[in-house]
């Protein structure tokens, strides 16, 4: 059975179930593995062999038009504060992030509509927002949300060093 994960289009973004809102200029999954050569002085430069030594994985979206609710998910000490209706923003130092990573799961739109087909979704299980809010007030540029989800393997049982899947989960 192959994975249907479409051709060409836009997803939704949900992190912790929580949809993070509408995104502009694409939703970015990278998957790297890394390694290290190991050579030998016979060779020169040349590399005899690799060793992997990890895999950096991380998802990158622009969200725009976004709700307090969704900026405060976003960007990390972020708080809104409903009697005035403004989101705070404080210094963060020393937070660790994996015991508040979260789900999160990219579905594919079609005519904004988030797909229903689990085949489609993309998981990966344990992220972390780092929101970079970058606004430029001018003419002609639409301001944006930049957020680097930062990835972990997991540690539920059944998904013990699992980092992402595509598709559902097995039974």
């Amino acid at each position: 059975m192959s994975l249907n994960i479409k051709d060409l289009g836009p997803c939704q973004v949900l992190w912790n179930n929580i949809d993070l809102g509408p995104t502009l200029g694409g939703v970015t999954f990278k998957d790297e593995q890394h390694s290290v050569d190991i050579k030998e002085d016979g060779h020169g430069d040349t590399p005899v062999d690799a060793v992997t030594t990890g895999k950096i994985t991380s998802v990158e979206a622009n969200f725009t038009r976004s709700s307090l609710s969704q900026l405060e998910k976003m960007i990390e000490s972020a708080t809104k504060d409903l009697s005035t209706g403004n989101l705070k923003v404080m210094n963060s130092v020393g937070n660790a992030m994996f015991a508040t990573s979260a789900e999160l799961i990219l579905k594919p739109l079609v005519d904004n509509v988030p797909s229903a087909v689990t085949t489609e979704w993309l998981h990966v299980h344990r992220t972390y927002p780092l929101g970079a809010p970058e606004f430029k007030f001018d003419h002609a540029g639409q301001r944006v949300i930049k957020v680097i989800f930062k990835c972990f393997p997991d540690v539920v049982t059944g998904q013990v060093g699992e980092i992402w899947r595509m598709g559902p989960a097995t039974v």
